[in-house]
């Protein structure tokens, strides 16, 4: 997962997190057996912070798929959906992120939780939340994880990286090479046809 977490987070409340009243935000991360994930963010507001962020992104969706993007250079995201309760002052955005598993030198599934410490509690087997509260907004933000792994996931660990963050360790099988063939195949296929349309989009203009 590295920070793709927090980059998404980042993203979102970067014009939201304010004021003196404290936040609420659920962020919930569905892992499936090849390591892609499905992301799920919601959150409300007050008056003031809504004003705000509706203005900046919930009016217009695409500048929020635009920087939510450009902050994940590293990974391929689709499915795109932002949800908007204007009367209670929420949103519910959900996306897939590929690829946000890593598997080491050792052969062992690794899912970070970009937190030092962090105080999980074990929901189900399988399913583990997180509470937190960013030292970056102040106290006024307060997120709930949600982190399922996958079914397949065994003998899973709590363990520490080498900046002593907490993450997830555990055995599974990994995808097969035909499965990835065909998963970055799909991915090239996608960056050549949006190469064709621009290549049509700048002839057209000429």
């Amino acid at each position: 997962m590295k920070t793709v977490i927090k980059i998404i987070i980042v993203c979102l409340l970067f014009f939201s997190a304010n004021g003196n009243t404290q936040s609420q935000q659920k962020i919930e991360m569905r892992i499936d057996s090849i390591g892609n994930a499905k992301l799920t963010v919601s959150m409300t507001m007050n008056a003031q912070q809504w004003q705000v962020w509706n203005s900046n992104y919930g009016n217009n969706p695409s500048a929020l798929k635009r920087d939510i993007e450009r902050s994940m250079p590293a990974y391929f995201l689709d499915d795109f959906n932002l949800d908007k309760d204007d009367m209670n002052r929420s949103f519910n955005l959900s996306l897939n992120a590929y690829g946000v598993c890593e598997i080491n030198k050792r052969g062992k599934w690794i899912v970070d939780t970009d937190q030092k410490n962090a105080q999980l509690t074990e929901l189900a087997e399988n399913k583990y939340m997180l509470v937190s509260s960013p030292v970056e907004y102040g106290g006024n933000l307060q997120q709930t994880f949600i982190i399922e792994l996958p079914n397949d996931a065994k003998n899973i660990k709590v363990d520490k990286d080498a900046y002593g963050k907490s993450v997830f360790e555990f055995d599974m099988n990994p995808p097969s090479s035909g499965f990835n063939f065909m998963r970055w195949s799909g991915i090239v296929l996608l960056v050549i046809g949006g190469g064709w349309l621009g290549k049509g989009a700048l002839q057209n203009k000429a």
